[in-house]
């Protein structure tokens, strides 16, 4: 079965895929397309014009969360758990991290200082509730990495970046989320799960952008 992963570099829903395809060791292509210039065969096989999308042999998938599903369905090890109650609780707090994400982008790209606010308060909103639902760790469910932290892994990919670019220290006061990123950003299938000069490309979007975080943080 050949797959094939069509991403944007800097996507966080498609480096979500990347690490669950990495942790159950399958082999993939990937092929980079530009979200600004998309190519009409991309426009053609999916539908909501946004990646991830996995192509399986000649059939397609779309939406992070139905590919990642489909991949923990078919390869082992499972990833979610095996309870049926502690599943659907991940996926309900695989939406927070979906607006996690939202948010982390609306207040790295925000152009005004409102939005830019907004954007944060957002982002500690969500993190105060995750500090309360997580236990002793080192991942969301406990010992075992699960198909939840492939969600929540790409926010603390970029916000140890923005955090080190523009001391914003979005996590400094939330003790659990901040070793709860600690353990994601570090294992193998996360480091893996971007290009080498990942750092480089997503500096360069916020400095293209003349965002207001670059224009007025420390980086």
């Amino acid at each position: 079965m050949a797959l094939t992963l069509v991403s944007f570099k800097l996507c966080p829903f498609v480096q979500r895929s990347i690490i669950v395809l990495k942790e159950k060791q399958v082999d993939f292509d990937i092929r980079y397309i530009d979200l600004r210039n998309k190519p009409q065969w991309f426009l053609d096989i999916s539908p909501t014009g946004k990646v991830p999308v996995l192509q399986v042999d000649d059939q397609v998938l779309f939406e992070s969360s139905a590919i990642n599903e489909y991949l923990d369905e078919e390869y082992s090890p499972r990833l979610h758990p095996a309870d049926s109650l502690t599943r659907a609780r991940n996926r309900a707090w695989i939406e927070m991290a979906n607006q996690l994400s939202s948010s982390q982008f609306g207040f790295t790209m925000a152009k005004e200082e409102p939005s830019y606010r907004q954007n944060i308060d957002k982002t500690h909103a969500v993190l105060q509730q995750l500090e309360r639902q997580l236990g002793e760790g080192p991942f969301f469910n406990g010992p075992e990495f699960a198909l939840i932290d492939a969600a929540y892994a790409p926010f603390f990919t970029r916000q140890t970046m923005v955090d080190n670019w523009f001391s914003t220290e979005v996590i400094s006061g939330y003790p659990k989320v901040k070793n709860y990123g600690e353990q994601l950003k570090n294992r193998p299938s996360v480091v893996d799960s971007v290009v080498p000069d990942y750092d480089k490309i997503y500096h360069q979007r916020l400095e293209d952008e003349q965002t207001w975080l670059y224009q007025n943080g420390s980086g």
